[in-house]
């Protein structure tokens, strides 16, 4: 997020093969921001996605979303969501306890952002993602690099074992600025690219396992549309 413009984004990459999966990203300029990964569910991206729109802070929309009490699969679940509340950022982020291995998370509120994954190659995916976005830039490059930098440090395990070295099956950015409308993407699987449902920036690739590295895709798209 981009406290200054209230412009928000997320970027994400998956072993999910042959599918977009834009629809894990909930938008609200001016607001905040959430990733919703882990055995996802579509009520429960909802819900983050109303919680966000009627200005709650992170905590608070963690809270609510990450209790047993309101969902039994909490434990495998994971949230990263940014909030700006009276001018302040607030910052949170949830591991389920039962989210597969490499999982966590690091979380900049001084750089409004949240970098979580699971079934990773390691550690260092989230930490050098981390560390690409705190250079400085627009918000839309600083998650490109970060993005890149997840991939070469290894990406998805699942993606990237034995012979299968893609590190993502499915990647995908989506930036809306600070005056736009809110927006999620319906389903999981599709994409609202090239529509007029689309926010400012989308652009989502998705690859056949054993296939290109979608990550490097994403990357030739996103400078050819900056050339525009």
């Amino acid at each position: 997020m981009d406290p200054k413009t209230g412009d928000v984004g997320v970027a994400g990459a998956s072993c999910l093969p042959n599918q977009h999966a834009d629809a894990i990203a909930a938008l609200v300029p001016g607001k905040g921001v959430a990733a919703v990964q882990a055995f996802w569910d579509l009520e429960n991206r909802n819900k983050v996605y109303e919680l966000l729109q009627s200005g709650k802070a992170a905590e608070q929309v963690l809270r609510q979303i990450a209790n047993p009490n309101y969902d039994r699969g909490v434990n495998d679940r994971q949230y990263g969501v940014v909030t700006i509340n009276d001018g302040a950022v607030h910052v949170q982020a949830f591991t389920g306890t039962e989210a597969m291995a490499w999982s966590g998370s690091q979380t900049d509120s001084t750089n409004a952002v949240s970098v979580q994954g699971n079934i990773l190659a390691g550690p260092d995916v989230v930490g050098n993602a981390l560390r690409a976005f705190q250079q400085s830039g627009p918000l839309e490059d600083r998650l490109m690099r970060a993005l890149e930098a997840g991939s070469s440090a290894g990406g998805d395990v699942r993606c990237n074992s034995g012979r299968m070295q893609q590190t993502a099956a499915t990647a995908f950015i989506l930036v809306a600025h600070g005056g736009d409308a809110p927006y999620a993407a319906r389903d999981l699987g599709k994409t609202d690219q090239g529509t007029n449902k689309a926010p400012w920036l989308d652009i989502s690739v998705k690859e056949p396992r054993f296939g290109p590295n979608p990550v490097k895709e994403l990357r030739k798209r996103f400078d050819q549309r900056n050339r525009w």
